[in-house]
């Protein structure tokens, strides 16, 4: 989920990228200009807006106030010089976080993946992330299935994908992200038990993979087998892309910006958002979450998600062995502007994502007279500002993190 670009020689990819009233983000631009000094309440309609969040206590009752979606966003600044038009977290519960995070310890001992980095797991703070970004939810156990699926893909982006310290070799993810799919799909072979019996060892044998099959096997025991299939799906077509990726990396190719916006669209916190009904207790019918405009109020929110970690881990990804930049690295190469200006750039483009997703929320809770739609955009809004507070404040992107290797 890092960025996972590849080698981004600059002057190489097509295209030009004009500064000045058009291209990339200035859209976003003008709408900030033109911004109401308050920030917009995107809450759905009072009337037929659920009241209550229903409370784990063993089954759902309705104890506990629903978390008011607050105001559509604000700007916040970043360690880059730039402003970024976001959300602000719904809720902030540190023990309910340090809670989530010592489980999710528990878990990635057994499991065996990032072996010998414990603290810098712990300094990532998955569990404080899964606290964020449901916060419909107060059942440590449930959330700490969003973390699960946090250090699990990570795991697979590190290992496999973007740093070289770890063993990720770009001629070997293609390969890598097959066996990963029988992880969370599994093949059904003949031929006696000898096929079977092999894909048995390989699938054990790999942390990485142990990891994708417990999360995925975890999902199954709270899930519907339709939620359980969307995460499959989504998590699949992010593998599709970081093999994608790979490719730019390998050919020593800059991506048009276009280009690499289309597959972060995919590889991105999509998969991850996958769970925000499944946390939450409810289910968002597959003829919803597929409804075009329902589908692109969730990509536009998937990759606004993955804009802002373009942008915060562009420290991380400078440091030698490691995926090489992001959005700005993109702009810059198509555009030969500075690095500050590509940074700034990016930021406009995340800001109209996150203003784009506003509108089509508001529509989608006017003409959709469904309150599990409703529940669902607003954990849309709520996943945006858990997902920039987790990365303003964690281990992953803070300065100093070169031996840290996750």
């Amino acid at each position: 989920m890092d960025s996972v670009a590849g080698a981004l020689p600059t002057g190489q990819g097509g295209g030009s990228f004009p500064l000045g009233p058009r291209g990339l983000g200035t859209s976003a631009a003008r709408i900030v200009q033109n911004a109401p000094t308050e920030p917009q309440d995107i809450s759905v309609p009072p009337p037929s807006r659920p009241t209550a969040v229903r409370r784990w206590t063993g089954h759902w009752t309705a104890s506990a106030p629903a978390p008011a979606p607050g105001p559509a966003a604000t700007e916040a600044s970043t360690p880059l010089g730039v402003s970024l038009y976001c959300p602000r977290p719904v809720r902030v519960d540190e023990p309910l976080g340090a809670e989530v995070n010592e489980r999710l310890l528990t878990w990635v001992r057994r499991v065996g993946i990032f072996p010998g980095r414990l603290d810098a797991v712990r300094a990532c703070n998955y569990g404080r992330y899964a606290m964020l970004i449901h916060p419909d939810c107060d059942d440590p156990d449930r959330l700490l299935l969003a973390a699960q699926c946090m250090a699990a893909l990570f795991a697979v982006d590190d290992y496999y994908c973007d740093d070289e310290r770890t063993g990720s070799d770009t001629a070997l993810v293609g390969n890598r992200l097959t066996l990963a799919q029988s992880a969370l799909d599994p093949a059904h072979l003949v031929g006696g038990w000898e096929y079977q019996e092999q894909l048995e060892r390989a699938l054990t044998s790999d942390p990485v993979l142990v990891a994708l099959r417990s999360y995925i096997d975890n999902v199954a025991s709270i899930a519907t087998p339709a939620q359980v299939g969307r995460v499959r799906h989504e998590t699949v077509a992010m593998f599709v892309a970081m093999n994608g990726e790979a490719g730019w990396r390998t050919t020593k190719t800059t991506p048009a910006v276009w280009e690499y916006l289309a597959a972060r669209q995919v590889n991105s916190f999509l998969p991850c958002m996958t769970l925000i009904d499944v946390i939450g207790g409810y289910e968002l019918p597959a003829t919803l979450y597929n409804h075009p405009p329902v589908r692109r109020a969730t990509m536009l929110a998937a990759s606004a998600s993955i804009i802002l970690n373009d942008l915060y881990s562009m420290a991380k990804e400078s440091e030698p062995g490691i995926g090489d930049g992001g959005l700005p690295d993109v702009i810059a190469a198509e555009q030969g502007c500075t690095t500050h200006e590509a940074v700034r750039l990016s930021a406009a483009y995340h800001d109209e994502l996150v203003r784009e997703f506003e509108t089509a929320h508001r529509e989608l809770t006017t003409t959709i007279p469904s309150p599990h739609l409703w529940r669902y955009l607003t954990g849309l809004h709520s996943w945006l500002g858990g997902n920039h507070e987790w990365h303003a404040t964690t281990g992953r992107y803070a300065t100093g993190t070169r031996d840290r290797g996750v």
